[in-house]
């Protein structure tokens, strides 16, 4: 096998951990944030711009992959990571957030307005944003995509709860990711098998249920219980509200075993966010918004610089005060625009729609992102890691 996670230290007061994950094209030193790479690429940024700032992961989506440029084109390249030139390793999630959430009403037909996605048992059928064709995902499909896009890590396929959802279909959909679980499991472990070269995937299996701690410990039992050599937890519950994210992770945080890790999909509340998942043993997380903000111009910034909770660590550097400020976004910061460009020309560039200014702004939040995880793995192994947490968000609770 060429996977593995090994724990380097955990924390003596919280479930706080650091530790490595072995996979086939390198190792991950964990915790570890991964920048999206959507549709095989971070928007704006080369693979070396995201080697420049200290990323030492990415992850893909299958549905956007899938739709185009097409699984047998990303095939013949050997996988979405050569084909976007990246050396290091990879997670594709399994495209089941992606198409829960097409419910908009979209074209018009015959017999009316057609939703994007109706979920059986069977699987998901939807139609693509991209040219209205009609696709079906099912465990299966997700699995052979998954392989054929060729990622270290995987997630099984599954249906996300969400608070939109109605009592009745949150259970239908907690139960249906189990099967949904169990068959993804049963078609990695066949196409595993059959492998004649390459590099083994390690599939995760993925925690449902919000906040309810008993279905997200049932969940845990069931993927420990099925060998999964990878957790991870998902739903809109691990999202933007760190608190709301807290608590669904307090239901598991006791139970997590030592040798694998625990991915955290879509994880989301910035600085605090990221301080509350690792201190109830979140191992590595993705998070799209990161990038998304740097593009609209929400930049992170360090304690250092003025960055607390109440202004979730960070500035928008679009506002006009910033029109002639020579100082760089960070102080504190390493990363290429830190150390080249001022405030004032970043602002100028975003407010000009100029492309240079998005590459820019992005290349700053990943490295912050990316230098928050060296400080936060840091304190945990000089066992410092509360310290280090109420230097941040001013308090000292667990």
């Amino acid at each position: 096998m060429d996977f593995s996670f090994k724990l380097v230290k955990k924390d003596q007061k919280t479930h706080a951990r650091a530790g490595t994950i072995s996979t086939p094209h390198g190792k991950i030193e964990t915790p570890a944030f991964s920048p999206v790479a959507t549709k095989a690429s971070v928007k704006g940024l080369t693979s070396e711009d995201l080697k420049e700032a200290n990323t030492q992961v990415v992850l893909a989506n299958a549905y956007h992959l899938y739709l185009r440029p097409g699984v047998e084109t990303i095939e013949n390249f050997g996988g979405f990571a050569p084909f976007m030139k990246w050396e290091g390793p990879t997670i594709t999630d399994s495209g089941g957030y992606q198409v829960s959430f097409l419910w908009q009403k979209t074209r018009k037909k015959e017999q009316g307005i057609r939703n994007k996605a109706r979920v059986t048992d069977f699987g998901m059928y939807f139609y693509s944003h991209i040219d209205g064709s009609e696709h079906v995902l099912t465990p299966k499909i997700s699995m052979e995509i998954q392989h054929a896009l060729a990622a270290d890590i995987i997630m099984a396929l599954d249906q996300p709860m969400s608070q939109r959802f109605s009592r009745e279909k949150n259970k239908d959909a907690y139960i249906r990711t189990l099967k949904w679980e169990e068959e993804s499991f049963k078609v990695w472990k066949e196409l595993e098998s059959k492998r004649k070269n390459g590099s083994f995937q390690a599939l995760f299996g993925i925690i449902q249920g919000q906040t309810d701690k008993k279905l997200r410990r049932e969940c845990l039992k069931f993927i420990l219980d099925t060998g999964f050599p990878g957790i991870a937890i998902g739903d809109e519950s691990i999202g933007a509200d760190p608190r709301i994210t807290a608590k669904s992770l307090d239901a598991i945080s006791h139970f997590l075993p030592d040798d694998k890790p625990l991915h955290a999909l879509g994880l989301g509340g910035g600085p605090e966010g990221v301080f509350e998942a690792v201190t109830r043993g979140v191992d590595i997380f993705d998070n799209a918004s990161v990038t998304r903000m740097a593009r609209t111009g929400l930049l992170f910034i360090y304690p250092e610089d003025g960055g607390k909770v109440g202004n979730k660590f960070r500035l928008n550097i679009k506002s006009g005060r910033f029109k002639g400020d020579r100082k760089p976004i960070s102080k504190k910061c390493l990363c290429y625009t830190c150390k080249n460009y001022s405030r004032g020309y970043i602002h100028h560039l975003l407010v000009s729609e100029e492309p240079l200014g998005v590459r820019l702004t992005t290349i700053h939040n990943i490295h912050f992102y990316n230098d928050l995880m060296i400080r936060i793995r840091k304190a945990i192994i000089e066992d410092r890691f509360l310290e280090l947490k109420k230097y941040w968000l001013g308090r000292s609770r667990v």
